[in-house]
């Protein structure tokens, strides 16, 4: 997990509009702005250098000033953008340094200046200003960034300093409007690494709903059933049992269905506890239609596992298992049934994530073309400083969608 990809952090890079308008500057200097990004979206940078160069050289003298502030602002974006992280890095700094900026080109800037400081190893650089970003930004209601939260988690593992790690790459992980398999195997590995088998399982799951057919997260989630614990020797007997119709106990059949799964062998596991169920061996509550769902996902058995989660909702309401099927819905988009699934967990007092089964409801409804029903969601989720900006976002789209 040291080795991170650098298209990983380039897609942490935020957009490289310019951060200024008429409204603030002057129409020349506005229009000398748009010129030089103009020039760096054309890959010509060779035109927008020497521009830069003379708007540097020539105007805007004062470091303390607004329009030095986005000089250096947008020198440090022209080193980004063709990846010269070094040569950016004193450009951002200056363009922070004196808090000359407006609120949202500041936290920009800060982001940009994070991604340049991990490309550098400078990680407690990464930290510092992205945390100051997450001060800010709250000052306001604005949270950092899904990208932003992985790559702080990141350059906490850097350090090695795992549970941080985990904490802001698990936090980037929830607020993210889609499902990034490269996100969720670095929360998936620090779970383990933590021992958070729990959380493992859970993240496992949807690392294979993302790339079922990567076998190899198919054995990883099968080997945190038992902690990573070697039970071949005191449970390898019990097959045989199984096999020759001498199991009896509940618990027997129950650890032989884990340990097919420790193995890897999730229909072995489903045969044992469905059998267990038929024969009356092991009784029908939530725990157990748990394992079996889990065993069905295994396997490859979507349908049967979502459906078998839902009579374990069923038996006993618990929010974190209608959030799942919802989840596991939306990714299916399977719009109804992601819709009511999450609203089903937000009456049960799911919250894990203030406003996120707000804003995904409002995007199912989206996806269904139900757009004041969309439009209700994401004004709800608004409320939240979790969702805020993405809810924002939406409801942008859904009024431009609708002609507004």
């Amino acid at each position: 997990m040291k080795s991170i990809k650098l298209s990983t952090i380039l897609f942490l890079l935020l957009s490289f509009e310019v951060s200024s308008s008429e409204d603030t500057i002057s129409q020349w200097t506005y229009q000398y702005f748009k010129r030089i990004h103009n020039y760096m979206e054309m890959d010509r940078f060779e035109d927008a250098g020497r521009e830069l160069e003379s708007l540097a050289n020539k105007y805007y003298k004062n470091e303390r000033s607004y329009e030095r502030a986005l000089i250096n602002q947008l020198y440090g974006q022209f080193y980004l953008i063709q990846g010269d992280f070094s040569s950016a890095i004193p450009w951002l700094e200056k363009a922070i340094k004196h808090g000359s900026l407006n609120l949202p080109g500041e936290i920009q800037t800060r982001s940009n200046l994070a991604a340049a400081y991990f490309q550098a190893a400078e990680y407690p650089g990464v930290i510092e200003v992205l945390l100051k970003a997450k001060e800010l930004g709250m000052k306001k209601g604005i949270d950092l960034s899904a990208s932003n939260f992985v790559m702080l988690g990141m350059a906490y593992y850097q350090l090695n300093e795992i549970t941080d790690a985990y904490k802001y790459i698990s936090k980037g992980n929830d607020v993210s409007n889609e499902l990034n398999e490269d996100w969720l195997q670095y929360e998936f590995g620090l779970a383990v690494k933590l021992k958070k088998y729990n959380e493992a399982i859970d993240v496992g799951q949807y690392l294979i709903f993302v790339n079922p057919e990567k076998s190899s997260y198919w054995k990883q989630l099968s080997g945190v059933y038992y902690g990573g614990q070697n039970e071949d020797e005191s449970l390898a007997g019990l097959e045989l049992a199984f096999e020759n119709g001498a199991l009896t106990k509940e618990i027997d059949f129950l650890n032989l269905t884990k340990y097919f799964l420790y193995k890897d062998l999730p229909t072995k596991a489903i045969k044992v506890i469905t059998n267990g169920i038929d024969s009356d061996k092991i009784k029908i509550n939530k725990k157990n239609l748990d394992l079996l769902a889990d065993s069905y996902f295994l396997s490859k058995d979507r349908t049967k596992g979502i459906e078998t989660l839902i009579k374990s909702l069923q038996l006993e309401p618990d929010a974190k298992t209608s959030y799942r099927i919802g989840r596991f819905a939306f990714e299916e988009e399977d719009w109804d049934m992601a819709i009511e699934y999450f609203l089903k967990a937000q009456i049960e007092k799911w919250n894990d994530v203030p406003g996120r089964i707000d804003l995904l409801t409002g995007i199912a409804y989206f996806e269904k073309d139900q757009f004041d029903n969309a439009l209700k969601h994401m004004n709800f989720a608004i409320e939240y400083d979790e969702s805020k900006g993405a809810a924002e976002g939406w409801i942008q789209y859904i009024n431009q969608t609708l002609g507004i």
